[in-house]
């Protein structure tokens, strides 16, 4: 058999041994209880596909403390979804930002001309994120998008071109109490992902933003923050 481009005379090269340690490893249940396999849904085996590509992405957290209140009170009074008005102040902010609107490829950032943003939802098949396309359209026709996917997820009719392809990514846990700040991994396709945690007992609200430094620096996620607390602060603008 000859040798290929990593080895020379049969003997295994350093970068061949280093990418089998590194790369991913099936779990070693030899000596672990009796168990069964389940095989995942299509949707669910497609997202942790999502993640182990996320793995090797080089990731940094930038957290900021705002007061949610008024868009709790604002979503509440115009029985609105809060994440949808989350993810509407996502979209302004990249819209000032656009390099949160690209993603690293091996032939350079892909910059996206419109931004689709991913709302992170809990479901008995997992963590499904589906995706709002064009979110700087008009609320009242993202609220109509926004109830059709649900609708879809209640049912379990996703298509893959419903939960792929978003260029910025949302993550709300600020439905469990306590929870006062997390880190989100970004996913592949991505730059950047925030996290929403429940207020704190000083009543803020902590803001994670997990980004691919290959794309977006610090001092970038920083203005990016700031914008971002100023439209939250604006809850009129959001419509």
């Amino acid at each position: 058999m000859g040798a290929d481009a990593n080895s020379t005379k049969g003997h295994i090269s350093a970068a061949r041994v280093l990418a089998a340690a590194i790369g991913p490893q099936a779990p070693q249940l030899t000596y672990a209880p009796p168990h069964t396999i389940e095989h995942p849904s299509a949707i669910k085996a497609a997202m942790a596909e999502n993640m182990a590509r996320s793995v090797h992405t080089p990731t940094f957290h930038i957290t900021i403390a705002v007061d949610l209140k008024p868009l709790h009170d604002a979503a509440q009074a115009e029985q609105e979804s809060l994440s949808l008005l989350l993810a509407r102040a996502c979209a302004l902010s990249v819209q000032e930002h656009p390099e949160f609107n690209a993603c690293w490829t091996p032939g350079g950032l892909a910059r996206r001309e419109r931004i689709d943003i991913a709302i992170a939802v809990d479901t008995p098949d997992g963590l499904i994120t589906p995706v709002l396309c064009d979110v700087l359209r008009p609320l009242g026709e993202l609220d109509e998008d926004w109830r059709g996917l649900k609708g879809k997820l209640a049912k379990r009719r996703l298509k893959p071109e419903d939960y792929s392809g978003a260029t910025f990514y949302l993550s709300n846990l600020g439905l469990f109490p306590g929870i006062e700040q997390f880190d989100a991994i970004v996913p592949s396709g991505a730059a950047a992902i925030l996290a929403v945690a429940a207020p704190s007992a000083d009543g803020l609200t902590r803001l994670t933003l997990s980004c691919d430094h290959r794309v977006v620096a610090g001092a970038d996620a920083a203005r990016f923050l700031t914008t971002l607390s100023g439209h939250l602060a604006a809850v009129d603008k959001l419509a």
